[in-house]
């Protein structure tokens, strides 16, 4: 039997094994209603958006009247007051207003950042003011300030769970690689099967045949609150489900990495309840690597260390997608992170392919991990 078909064996029956068991069932369905509930409850819960404009005097009369026809359909309401030039700008330095409306040069201006759609309500108030001239000229939107980059909180909210569902889902895939070797080997049904497989080759099938679970899982949740982001139903950008998306590829390099360490910590446990203890140090790792990144993103996602944490192959599976729905990460940033990423699950897969054969037929006590490198590196 060649490589590839032992492993393709092996992961065909781990996925006809857990893909009817309860908890994968479960699992999925509660990701989904998790998503499409969020959805409802934002409906439920959202407020209609109140817009602060300030028009420098003298004001066009039905200015006040035209502003909420034109904001109907972003279902928000305008507040209108009259200033004069140089309140108008104090007051939006202060933040008390969001724009300024100075007719006479057909502008509105901003604080920092231009609001699109506030902008597109007060040009077709405007225009509905000025429809007695022959061809009253669009508004100009200017800020008085220097743009900010800063992400706004619903590309926050998406950058953590994003992360977050990373973290559960490669710790849930990864635990179900390490309880079932464990099982296997508790049971000498091992025995029978490394008659016929290789010991790399029923590793490999083994994190393969549930990582295409979890995989199937994550882009089956994550596609539909791409699609959901897409459609507008999240009061987000429709470009934040490009972001979301990553959350696929990257469950895939993540748990590549962390499932062959879950791998070898199992064949390195004799009994089930060795389980927990033998796949501690993997368990504490991948948590570890998550508050790392996360406390990095908190403090400035655009700081030399959440770069670095970008990719450095233990955060970046949790990192570069949260920080490019923050605040975008170059391409050559991507390409570096999964190179990085690769070598490491090719390296570490080597290393764990060496303890995994070594520690899955010895039973007595639990190894060390001393004592299972000291196995691997014999010939």
């Amino acid at each position: 039997m060649s490589a590839r078909q032992a492993i393709t064996l092996v992961a065909l029956r781990e996925i006809r094994e857990r893909v009817h068991s309860r908890v994968f069932l479960v699992s999925t369905l509660l990701m989904l209603v998790l998503v499409g509930g969020s959805t409802a409850l934002n409906g439920a819960l959202s407020r209609k958006p109140t817009y602060r404009v300030a028009v420098v005097a003298p004001a066009p009369t039905g200015l006040r009247a035209a502003l909420q026809r034109a904001s109907k359909p972003l279902d928000a309401r305008v507040r209108l007051q009259v200033v004069t030039a140089r309140a108008g700008r104090q007051q939006l330095k202060a933040k008390k207003v969001d724009a300024v409306l100075l007719l006479s040069a057909d502008r509105i201006a901003f604080r920092a950042n231009i609001d699109p759609k506030l902008a597109a309500v007060a040009d077709a108030a405007v225009r509905a003011v000025r429809r007695h001239l022959p061809a009253a000229p669009e508004l100009t939107a200017v800020t008085i300030e220097r743009p900010t980059s800063k992400a706004s909180d619903a590309e926050v909210l998406a950058a953590m769970l994003g992360a977050s569902m990373l973290l559960a889902t490669i710790a849930v895939y990864g635990q179900w690689v390490l309880t079932g070797v464990v099982e296997e080997k508790a049971n000498r049904v091992v025995e029978l099967i490394l008659s016929t497989v290789r010991p790399r080759h029923l590793m490999a099938g083994k994190v393969i045949g549930i990582g295409l679970l979890g995989l199937a899982q994550v882009a089956l949740v994550g596609g539909l609150a791409a699609v959901l982001l897409g459609a507008g139903v999240f009061g987000a950008p429709a470009s934040l489900g490009g972001s979301v998306a990553l959350v696929v590829p990257w469950f895939a390099l993540g748990f590549a990495l962390y499932a062959v360490a879950y791998a070898a910590a199992g064949a390195m446990a004799s009994r089930a309840q060795d389980a927990n203890s033998a796949g501690a140090l993997v368990t504490y790792t991948l948590i570890g690597a998550f508050f790392l990144g996360y406390v990095a993103l908190t403090v400035d996602p655009s700081s030399t260390l959440s770069q670095l944490l970008s990719v450095f192959p233990l955060t970046a599976p949790f990192v570069l997608p949260a920080r490019s729905a923050l605040v975008g990460v170059p391409l050559w940033e991507h390409a570096l992170a999964v190179v990085l990423v690769l070598a490491a699950v090719y390296g570490l897969n080597r290393l764990a392919g060496r303890i995994y054969g070594a520690g899955l037929l010895r039973a007595g006590p639990r190894l060390d991990l001393r004592t299972a490198l000291r196995l691997a590196r014999q010939p």
